[in-house]
């Protein structure tokens, strides 16, 4: 009987290999069923090779009585329906066997699917358990991040307050060689002074390092001072302007009070330093102006609040720098302001200070920062910043004598 071509050799493995198991019990036991030869060679085999089913499958399908002896001991638990209905061959079995045949394709493309499903739900969550891993890992960037920025913030605020407590060093460094330089002045004037008494009318000798007045330069000692109390005053400047050389260090870093090269503008003969005519002179210079915008606009507008007070004198100073071109930088305190940037301006340099540094500290490093041969002007009523610039060589023109030109 010839096969089926709907049913594949991979179809009947369970009915074949039952079959050469039987064949292989039927010649141990000698009985009078012939087994066929192709069985015989593959007896005793753990698996028969997928390549060998064709061939026992036909040696079967041509032995009739060897494949009926095999059906008939063929039970479900060791052969498969397929097989059962090709051993058996019922009427009708080709199309049954067919059918069954679908359904086991069916079922493995299931099968297959299932597990093409199942592998593609490991991959989704392989892909999502690597994505909340990545997300930690920049979650414990952004902290690492967030941590640095802070470190950084705190060394460039540390920065900023070494530099303010450097400034203010070198100006009490500053204010202290001026004191050394007036106290060697009052004591060379005490000297001179002691030099014009004679010597039958002092009360003591003056210190060491002081010369012996010669006869020729002795003159009698000005009315109303008393010999003795100038020799005292005389010791005490001589001792005082000693322990100020032995705290000063001297040398290439002894920081003059003006940088050198600098000097005020002169203005015009007959115009006074504080009025309206000297700012529009020095307006009209080449100079850098740095204005306290604060003690500027609060003295101009008093009534109004502090972001119209900014409003306004920007405004104005804009219309100076058109009217003189006036190199113009105002100065205010506190960049955290609401609003303070909300205009960008063309020809006014406006700075806000940094937190924690007030606008005058800005105007004394601005006239420190700008090389010592450019003039600046400093626009202020401020005394302690006119003192700072003023012996830095800048020129001051007061607030008042500013809003007069607006």
């Amino acid at each position: 009987m010839s096969e089926s071509p709907a049913i594949e050799h991979r179809d009947l493995r369970s009915a074949i290999e039952f079959a050469v198991a039987m064949g292989d019990e039927l010649t141990k036991r000698r009985a009078p069923v012939a087994v066929p030869q192709e069985l015989r060679a593959v007896a005793g085999k753990a698996r028969i090779p997928t390549g060998a089913l064709g061939r026992l499958r036909r040696a079967i399908d041509a032995d009739d009585r060897f494949r009926e002896t095999v059906a008939a001991g063929a039970l479900p638990e060791l052969v498969d329906p397929i097989g059962i209905l090709w051993l058996q061959r019922p009427h009708g079995w080709e199309a049954r066997a067919a059918r069954l045949v679908a359904e086991r394709a069916a079922d493995e493309a299931d099968a297959d699917v299932r597990t093409a499903l199942r592998r593609e739900e490991r991959r989704r969550l392989g892909a999502e358990q690597a994505a909340v891993r990545l997300r930690a890992e920049l979650a414990e960037r952004d902290e690492v991040l967030d941590a640095l920025r802070t470190e950084l913030d705190s060394l460039r605020a540390d920065v900023v307050k070494a530099e303010d407590e450097a400034a203010s060093l070198r100006a009490e460094l500053v204010d202290v060689r001026v004191e050394a330089r007036h106290a060697r002045d009052r004591e060379a004037a005490a000297k001179a002074r002691l030099d014009a008494i004679g010597d039958d009318e002092r009360p003591g000798r003056l210190p060491a390092d002081v010369d012996e007045p010669s006869a020729a330069d002795v003159v009698p000692a000005p009315s109303g001072i008393d010999p003795a109390d100038v020799a005292d005053v005389a010791q005490a400047v001589h001792s005082l302007a000693a322990r100020l050389d032995a705290l000063l260090p001297v040398g290439d870093h002894e920081v003059p009070a003006r940088p050198p090269g600098r000097r005020p503008l002169r203005l015009p003969g007959g115009v006074i330093a504080s009025s309206a005519a000297a700012a529009e002179f020095l307006l009209r210079s080449d100079a850098a102006v740095l204005v306290d915008g604060y003690n500027v606009a609060k003295l101009a507008w008093p009534n109004r609040s502090l972001q119209a007070q900014r409003d306004r004198l920007l405004d104005a100073l804009e219309n100076v720098a058109r009217r003189f071109g006036s190199d113009i930088t105002i100065v205010f305190d506190g960049a955290a302001v609401v609003g303070a940037h909300a205009t960008r301006r063309r020809l006014v340099r406006v700075v806000y200070s940094p937190e924690g540094v007030i606008a005058d500290d800005v105007i004394r490093d601005e006239v420190r920062r700008l090389p010592a041969g450019r003039a600046v002007v400093v626009v202020t009523n401020d005394a302690e910043i006119v003192s700072d610039v003023k012996a830095r060589g800048a020129n001051v023109v007061p607030s008042n004598a500013l809003i007069a030109v607006l």
